[in-house]
């Protein structure tokens, strides 16, 4: 909903994969990483109504200036730095440094310039290079054994059978997939597939009666309350809207894209996340709270000014009422 949400083109934006990577150096010592990709034309955004303009005229427009600025040779280009953590740093911070939904707190942590990565080729056979493409988290290079977090682990275990289902079973011997050298035993056959809960939704809670999660009661309360804890979760949220946010100006536009997502959503849920919005800001959900009053004052406004289509269909005269011509 910030600015960050809609940047001006790849080209200029940052990337910052979630997940903390556990790295092995040549002694065996471990440390905990995260990537990032600094843009080196820097970081740029559209606003919430430029994109919107853009979005009715072009659809392709990251695409787009990607694929020509390659085509030109303005290379795009990003720096590639690490954070980092050692086994020692990692028992000493006041929070969780694998959870992929908050940021790690400045000064706990030391950043390592690593590289740059360039785009300098665009691929002549989009399907082959790329609607092909199967990447799989599971595919790690020695020295990086993977992130401990559950996401990851799950990741590690679908993806191979998303891309069994997409490319097929032997989609490791598609070119742009090959590996330099391989040796397996997995040969020939299809997974199987089933209709896999429809259209249901796939997240929790929801307002559709979707599954509940099954609790075991023998696992010790106390560990679930600090693991668990809504106001231990919704802290990295608090920060990011008091001090990522970098002025009122941001802030205002985050609000405002908040606002624009809560108009056309049932009242049930609006209220689910104005409680939300309460638990980690006041400040944030109060103003939220006045501008979805103010939009819907103007949407209701705005339906009063306009007759429905079914009044304005009586309105037009019909064929057969209209003056007939004489043709001689």
């Amino acid at each position: 909903m910030s600015d960050y949400g809609i940047p001006n083109g790849y080209r200029r934006m940052d990337t910052f994969p979630i997940h903390t990577y556990e790295l092995s150096n040549r002694h065996g010592e471990r440390h905990y990483v995260r990537f990032n990709f600094r843009t080196e034309l820097g970081f740029s955004y559209l606003t919430t109504a430029e994109a919107a303009a853009i979005q009715a005229l072009d659809l392709d427009y990251f695409t787009r200036d990607l694929y020509n600025a390659i085509d030109s040779r303005q290379y795009p280009a990003w720096k590639l730095e690490m954070d980092v953590m050692s086994l020692h740093d990692i028992e000493k911070v006041d929070y969780n440094p694998f959870d992929v939904t908050r940021l790690w707190k400045n000064g706990t942590f030391y950043t390592v310039p690593i590289g740059r990565l360039v785009l300098n080729k665009n691929v002549k056979n989009h399907f082959r290079d790329i609607e092909q493409a199967a990447f799989n988290p599971a595919n790690l290079v020695p020295g990086i054994p993977g992130p401990v977090d559950y996401l990851f682990h799950g990741k590690r275990i679908a993806y191979r059978d998303s891309h069994n289902f997409r490319l097929g079973r032997n989609h490791n011997n598609i070119l742009v997939n090959m590996p330099l050298y391989a040796k397996t035993y997995v040969r020939d056959g299809r997974p199987p597939i089933s209709l896999n809960m429809r259209n249901a939704p796939n997240y929790y809670p929801n307002s559709f009666h979707g599954p509940v999660p099954y609790v075991d009661e023998k696992r010790p309360w106390k560990k679930l309350r600090v693991l668990e804890s809504n106001a231990i979760d919704l802290a990295p949220m608090w920060h990011f809207y008091n001090y990522i946010l970098e002025d009122e100006a941001h802030r205002q536009r985050f609000i405002a894209n908040i606002v624009l997502t809560l108009v056309p959503v049932t009242p049930p849920v609006v209220q689910r996340v104005m409680k939300l919005l309460h638990l980690i800001d006041q400040g944030l959900s109060e103003r939220v709270k006045t501008g979805y009053e103010a939009a819907l004052t103007a949407q209701q406004a705005a339906a009063l000014a306009s007759p429905p289509l079914a009044i304005l269909s009586r309105r037009v005269p019909s064929a057969q009422n209209y003056p007939k011509h004489d043709t001689k």
